[in-house]
């Protein structure tokens, strides 16, 4: 275990590995309080677990990391986790880059919406001052004024209509791109842990490999076949591998 202290990172829930620390009376540095279990969601720390400080910054001021339960991973893992977040955060910027535009064109129609209640707003005041001007015009003129008016009104209703879809699309589209997000992060936890187990399983065969020349040297040594000396130099050859 490694007992470098250094700032929280960003974490992920993991049901197996959470809650407070309860098997000692670990506290933080900063706040003396109970620390927590939590699993790194960062860089090349992603999946490994953690004893840290498990109260909210406060200040601006957090104790980070107390203890790494697991210790650093490969080269090679550490390069796989440098790539995927590279790939995520290219991703990620070009969501952003969507939403932005999607911003500019829900303020642009807002605009016009504003634009149209004006135009309602100033049809009307011209109305008004009509029928107080001509009060005995022809009821044609009046309904043909009438349906103006309700042609506005209409028109601005769809836009209103339509600017509400737009945002509720967007909430949906935001809380399933959210949902894909702890997905993929479940899957690269998961995938973390199967990696591990096939590294250790292929590190136990290895081993069962070694095993077998050296008990065909102690062998041979003990049938006398062969130079005693020769057969030295190989097992010290077998036991440098």
């Amino acid at each position: 275990m490694c007992f470098l202290l250094q700032q929280t990172p960003d974490t992920v829930i993991d049901p197996s590995f959470s809650g407070l620390v309860t098997e000692s009376d670990r506290r933080c540095i900063l706040h003396r309080e109970r620390a927590g279990k939590f699993v790194a969601f960062e860089g090349t720390d992603t999946g490994r677990r953690f004893i840290g400080c498990a109260t909210e910054f406060q200040d601006g001021v957090n104790c980070g990391v107390l203890e790494w339960v697991d210790a650093p991973w490969s080269v090679i893992l550490q390069r796989c986790f440098t790539k995927l977040w590279d790939m995520y955060h290219e991703e990620n910027l070009g969501r952003v880059q969507d939403k932005e535009a999607h911003e500019i064109e829900v303020e642009k129609l807002k605009k016009e919406l504003d634009s149209l209640g004006n135009q309602y707003s100033q049809l009307v005041d011209d109305v008004s001052k009509l029928f107080d001007y001509q009060h005995g015009k022809k009821s044609h003129d009046m309904d043909y004024t009438s349906q103006a008016i309700n042609e506005l009104k209409e028109k601005k209703h769809q836009l209103e209509e339509q600017t509400k879809i737009e945002i509720q699309m967007e909430k949906l589209k935001l809380k399933k791109e959210q949902r894909c997000i702890l997905q993929s992060q479940a899957d690269i936890i998961q995938n973390t842990r199967k990696a591990m187990k096939e590294i250790q399983v292929e590190r136990d065969l290895l081993k069962e490999e070694k095993k077998k020349p050296e008990h065909i040297i102690a062998e041979l040594l003990k049938a006398g076949h062969g130079c005693k000396e020769k057969l030295d130099k190989i097992k010290e050859v077998v036991m440098e591998e």
